[in-house]
């Protein structure tokens, strides 16, 4: 079903059936250019009215027009029901984040192409310190392929058509992987490290209580 029609069996107008998509999209996550370049038009095109409409109900639209995305944040505290969603980070997937935002980092010094690609054979070097040991390589792969998985969901990588293990870094990353994220990070890693050293010696239960801890560590904050 083209626009047209879509519109008409919707009882919009093909002006209002973008609005409405912009909205959605936008209520649903990041969007970015690369990945939809009509719907990024009509974002850009309907900005004013965007911000107007979501300024009612609590959401403030950022727009990057230099490096292309978009999004919707909630005020902490505002009194509001949550809207945009959240996404709770695992170590694991925390340290991919933080390898990611590594690789900006390295790309701001550097200066040099228009987007910052990583190719997934790299992101299996930069995760393997940090993930457990693994006999199997093929159950290491996986693992790393399932967080990479959860980075394109989340709009911080973009797979490059065309190409099988390359990847795109969003620049976005540097708006949510910022330096009090990376310092309460580390903070965190930080604690469950002498937490471990110090149960070192425990039982079988002390292991059980050490994971717990670590998911309380490390779980996202609602």
């Amino acid at each position: 079903m083209d626009l047209d029609n879509t519109a008409v069996a919707s009882g919009e107008n093909p002006q209002e059936q973008a609005f409405s998509r912009a909205a959605v999209m936008l209520l649903k996550g990041i969007v970015s250019r690369g990945r939809d370049e009509v719907l990024w038009q009509d974002i850009i095109g309907r900005q004013t009215e965007l911000r107007d409409y979501f300024r009612r109900i609590g959401l403030t639209l950022i727009i990057n027009e230099l490096d292309e995305y978009a999004y919707l944040r909630q005020e902490e505290g505002s009194g509001l029901p949550h809207i945009v969603p959240r996404y709770p980070l695992s170590y694991n997937l925390s340290m991919l984040l933080v390898q990611l935002r590594k690789v900006l980092a390295e790309y701001d010094r550097a200066a040099g192409g228009d987007r910052v690609v990583i190719s997934f054979e790299d992101i299996l070097r930069r995760m393997e310190p940090f993930l457990p040991i693994q006999i199997n390589e093929m159950k290491y792969r996986q693992s790393v392929e399932h967080l990479v998985r959860a980075a394109v969901r989340m709009g911080f990588l973009l797979k490059i058509k065309g190409q099988d293990t390359d990847y795109e870094v969003r620049p976005i990353l540097r708006n949510f992987v910022d330096a009090q994220w990376l310092d309460d990070f580390a903070q965190k890693l930080e604690a469950y490290e002498k937490y471990g050293q110090a149960r070192h010696d425990e039982t079988v239960e002390g292991e059980r209580e050490e994971g717990e801890m670590m998911d309380e560590l490390i779980r996202d904050d609602d």
